[in-house]
């Protein structure tokens, strides 16, 4: 059943979430559609058309499975299990909620929180997104090993001669092992030389901002050349105007969303200021004008898919390349905000409708405040820095990269 059938049901919930293009999703799910147990209601939600619902109630991981009862989640497994696995990961979470052990609650000691200055949570944000770095083979973790290019992009913004190292090892090792006419998001191994199946289109819009900005740093032609040669790729992809999700064993995967559709159209406009070269401002306009041209946006377009606060953060910050916007921070405004000037990441219908909490994402807010920023509403843009300067550190350090671009540039700004 779909989310909003299980809304009804007052079962606990097996909730599988997978997406098109991860590796193992197809097997788990025929292995998820064996297990029977009447005590559950079995729900599949896939993760890249509801981001929400990942965020809340999966750990990130695809495919995974969580159980949840009254809007918690209370169990889970994630990674390629059959369906006995799964079925004893279920018989031992309904024993704990029927009262066969003992459910425990760490307790949560009160943690008062310090105020950073800019300056403060910069240099923090930076040892945080440094100490993931492998220094023997470069990149971010161990295995996976990730490239991360807003991770990059931050670090060459600061500038500094250690992050820019950093940067440039881990863009070599990307190069070197990941790209093949574009970049896997990932590999599999320690050493670089495992990747999977897939290659996704917003992580390499990512990467070629990554890489110009280094050629910016370095003047090596190098990474001028291997990000205008992943821009040309990303441009063989293009349906009807759009691009893409994904590319799974060199087949399109056609799903169409807002926010890939955003990052690849501000990379394309990079890839213009950096080569001069007009396809890619053609290109970019080309993007523009459809995804303006809609009557009415969701998040997959061409969907009944709620449309989310991460579109439109991502939408703005493309348009504001042009100083275009206006329409994108009214609906913000409108359906997303909070008195504070930070907005949630879905609006209060659906959150009513789908019994789910808003929350505020601090990447998607720091995106939004990027785009007010090249829009020139410097003080909007301030107050989701400074709310954000007290908690920042209980996010992800990829996530934290992204707050601190936003820092950055108000720091440049000020």
């Amino acid at each position: 059943m779909d989310w909003k059938e299980a809304l009804k049901d007052d079962r606990l919930k097996a909730v599988l979430f997978w997406t098109d293009w991860c590796e193992d999703c197809d097997y788990v799910k025929k292995e998820f559609e064996k297990v029977y147990n009447p005590y559950f209601a079995f729900v599949e939600v896939n993760a890249d058309e509801r981001p929400d619902l990942a965020l809340r109630y999966s750990p990130q991981i695809f495919p995974s499975i969580s159980i949840i009862s009254k809007g918690n989640v209370i169990g889970g497994i994630y990674g390629k299990v059959n369906a006995e696995t799964i079925g004893e990961v279920l018989l031992k979470v309904l024993d704990l909620s029927l009262g066969g052990g003992v459910l425990v609650k760490p307790n949560s000691p009160k943690v008062e929180r310090t105020k950073y200055t800019i300056d403060e949570a910069i240099r923090t944000i930076r040892r945080n997104c440094l100490a993931m770095f492998d220094i023997y083979y470069g990149g971010f973790e161990k295995e996976p090993k990730y490239f991360l290019p807003n991770v990059l992009i931050f670090l060459i913004e600061l500038g500094d001669n250690y992050s820019l190292e950093v940067a440039k090892y881990t863009a070599e090792a990307a190069i070197y092992y990941l790209w093949d006419e574009g970049f896997y998001p990932y590999a599999k191994s320690y050493d670089w030389k495992i990747h999977p199946n897939f290659k996704l289109l917003d992580v390499n819009a990512e990467a070629i901002i990554a890489l110009l900005k280094l050629y910016e740093k370095t003047k090596d032609d190098y990474f001028l050349e291997y990000a205008i040669e992943t821009g040309n790729w990303i441009l063989k992809n293009k349906i009807d105007g759009l691009y893409p999700i994904a590319i799974v064993d060199r087949k399109i995967i056609k799903k169409y969303y807002i926010d890939v559709n955003s990052k690849i159209g501000e990379a394309l406009i990079y890839l213009f200021k950096f080569t001069q070269d007009k396809k890619f401002l053609d290109e970019a306009i080309s993007l523009k004008n459809k995804l303006l041209s809609y009557s009415s946006w969701s998040h997959l377009l061409n969907s009944n898919v709620p449309l989310f606060f991460l579109d439109l953060a991502y939408l703005l910050r493309f348009l504001s390349y042009f100083k275009e916007g206006d329409i994108v921070i009214n609906l913000a405004k409108s359906k997303y905000s909070s008195e504070d000037g930070t907005f949630y990441d879905v609006d209060f219908s659906i959150a009513n409708e789908e019994m789910i909490g808003r929350y505020k994402i601090m990447f998607e807010n720091a995106v939004f405040a990027q785009g007010l920023l090249n829009l020139g509403y410097f003080e909007e843009a301030r107050k989701i820095a400074d709310y954000f300067l007290d908690s920042f550190y209980e996010f992800n350090y990829v996530d934290q990269a992204e707050y601190g671009r936003l820092l950055v540039r108000l720091n440049e700004a000020s």
